[in-house]
């Protein structure tokens, strides 16, 4: 009776060992097929930060200078143009009004000269500079009177030299008609004497003394045509003084005014050259933002050439994550690949996840303050804050996190043998 017992027991143990058997072998076919099927997502891992696409605005000074005022703190929210910080000017204002004054000057001797050239009754000026400067005003219309007056008085004084000349000429004319008409009658009478002394019907005596007068006159008229080409000549010359006196004045004003000109032009890029000096003594913010960083913050502290101010964050912006990825991991990230963004917090589960997209890849890669070489990855996410148990958590420009860049799938089968495989490769190659 016990032996048919224990037969029966061992039966039975057998039966269940049989069925436990059958059912790991299934289980490990199970597995193997799920591990050959089932897909593991291949990830680079690169840790980063949010920042605007359009990167932070650094506010630079070109010749540096000497901190007079700091009109903004860190954190502050500035207006595109808003003043940040202003510099001491290296030019002072006494300097400018010099300038100004100066150029006011000559802008007033301009009118006047522009008058005495065109030959106007009086100077045009702007109702600014008879506003601004009136003084000026004044004795430039005073010196136009003077120069007008002075020029009308030679002017006249030649004006009477010329019709005294024509006057002469005149006078000179008529008797030079006058002698030789008195010449004609003279050869006539020679010519009738000369008759009269071949027939012995007048004496030598008196032919002799119409030869005399005839001689006499022939002189008077050459006497005369010569003060006659003498008084032609004078009034020419007056006429020239007189048209030299005008050409000479009206050169003399061109040139003080070609002076006048090329000193205000210089005078203007003098002005161009400090008014830009002393705009650029402040600095403004070049974008609306917030202030990330100021790098003054002592008034009367020394900026130097070319540093950076302060650090403007655009606002209004689409924020991008910029990750640092590994140098090993280049190969295999490139533009368009899905990315998973985490925060890089220990509370990162509790706000949930973003979903992104790799948009550009650094050609060259960069160097980190502790040395580690890394390209810089931009990814662009769908959303513009984390949602999830913890809330809302909207994306700011500095705010750290985690990306997860999707590179590929393997099973789990590869995932478990391509490191034995791999090194299979590498322990099957001889030097």
């Amino acid at each position: 009776m016990d032996t048919r017992e224990t037969a029966i027991e061992r039966l039975a143990e057998s039966q269940g060992a049989r069925r436990l058997s059958r059912l790991l072998g299934v289980l490990l076919l199970v597995l193997l097929v799920w591990a050959a099927v089932a897909q593991l997502d291949i990830v680079s891992t690169a840790g980063g930060e949010i920042v605007p696409r359009g990167k932070v605005k650094a506010v630079q000074h070109l010749e540096g200078g000497i901190v007079r005022e700091i009109l903004v703190a860190e954190g502050a929210t500035v207006e595109q143009g808003q003043p940040i910080v202003v510099l001491e000017s290296t030019t002072s204002d006494s300097g400018v009004e010099e300038l100004q004054v100066r150029m006011n000057a000559l802008r007033v001797d301009m009118a006047r000269l522009e008058a005495e050239v065109q030959g106007l009754a009086a100077p045009q000026f702007d109702q600014g500079l008879s506003t601004l400067c009136p003084d000026l005003v004044a004795q430039a219309r005073d010196m136009f009177a003077t120069r007008m007056t002075r020029l009308a008085s030679e002017a006249a004084s030649l004006d009477d030299r010329i019709k005294q000349r024509v006057q002469d000429v005149a006078e000179s004319q008529a008797k030079l008609r006058s002698l030789r008409q008195n010449l004609e009658l003279s050869n006539e009478q020679v010519s009738l004497s000369e008759e009269l002394l071949k027939d012995n019907l007048t004496t030598r005596y008196e032919h002799l003394s119409y030869l005399k007068e005839q001689n006499k006159l022939a002189s008077a008229v050459e006497e005369e045509q010569a003060a006659l080409s003498r008084a032609e000549s004078a009034l020419s010359q007056a006429r020239e003084d007189a048209r030299r006196l005008r050409h000479a004045f009206q050169e003399e004003a061109q040139g003080k005014l070609k002076d006048a000109s090329g000193e205000l032009d210089e005078l203007n890029q003098r002005m161009r050259r400090v008014a830009d000096s002393l705009e650029r003594t402040t600095l403004r913010s070049p974008v609306r933002g917030t202030v990330k960083a100021l790098h003054v913050t002592t008034v009367g502290g020394v900026v130097t050439p070319g540093m950076a101010v302060a650090d403007i964050v655009p606002v209004g912006g689409q924020l991008l994550v910029e990750a640092k990825l590994p140098v090993s991991d280049i190969g295999y990230v490139h533009e368009g690949q899905t990315t998973v963004i985490k925060l890089a917090s220990m509370d990162a589960r509790r706000f949930g996840s973003l979903r992104g997209k790799v948009i550009t890849v650094s050609p060259d890669s960069f160097f980190s303050q502790d040395g580690r070489a890394f390209y810089s990855v931009q990814i662009e996410t769908e959303k513009d804050c984390f949602e999830g148990s913890g809330g809302r958590y909207t994306l700011y420009p500095g705010m750290q996190v985690m990306a997860y860049i999707h590179t590929g799938q393997r099973t789990v089968l590869q995932y478990l043998f391509d490191p034995f495989l791999d090194s299979l490769s590498s322990a099957l190659q001889e030097r």
